[in-house]
């Protein structure tokens, strides 16, 4: 009887052991200690993301036109209007650890746009366009422009969870 307690006690002490250091209880992230987690899939088509749109130039309805092209394009323009901000390329593309993915598909439609990423961002995916600022590329040339990208490279401090 002794050992069969014994050998119930061992085993309990075994099962306790096993459920505590399951891997699969974990949340499967190796994020160092600190790090910002992303979620870099799955990429959001176009009618999943929102945006704002700002004219950072002194041409006239330069948002207005961006915004037509982009609604074209499925996105979801939440905001247009003008800012005092300078853009030197034709657009900076500004969005933060939980817009990732979608701020990575968003800058893919801009030729020559500046990706702004910024690990305080927490507005929406903001776009402000420059005076190099001609057009949006197509659905089918941002697909191919971010399909011929280097991949998804983590910005310094963050780490990928699924």
């Amino acid at each position: 009887m002794t050992f069969l307690c014994a050998l119930a006690l061992v085993a309990a002490v075994a099962t306790l052991w096993a459920i505590r250091n399951d891997s699969q209880l974990s949340s499967g992230s190796d994020c160092q200690p600190g790090a910002v987690e992303i979620k870099t899939a799955p990429i959001p088509d176009p009618p999943e993301i929102e945006i704002v749109v700002l004219n950072g130039t002194d041409r006239p309805g330069l948002a207005d036109q961006a915004a037509v092209q982009l609604e074209d394009r499925g996105f979801v323009v939440v905001e247009v209007g003008d800012t005092d901000e300078e853009v030197g390329e034709a657009a900076l593309v500004k969005y933060g650890p939980e817009q990732y993915a979608a701020g990575l598909h968003t800058h893919a439609y801009f030729y020559g746009g500046r990706d702004g990423f910024n690990l305080e961002w927490e507005g929406p995916i903001t776009i402000v366009l420059g005076n190099a600022f001609k057009e949006a590329r197509s659905t089918s040339d941002a697909r191919q422009s971010f399909a011929l990208g280097s991949g998804i490279t983590l910005p310094e401090g963050t780490c990928a969870v699924e």
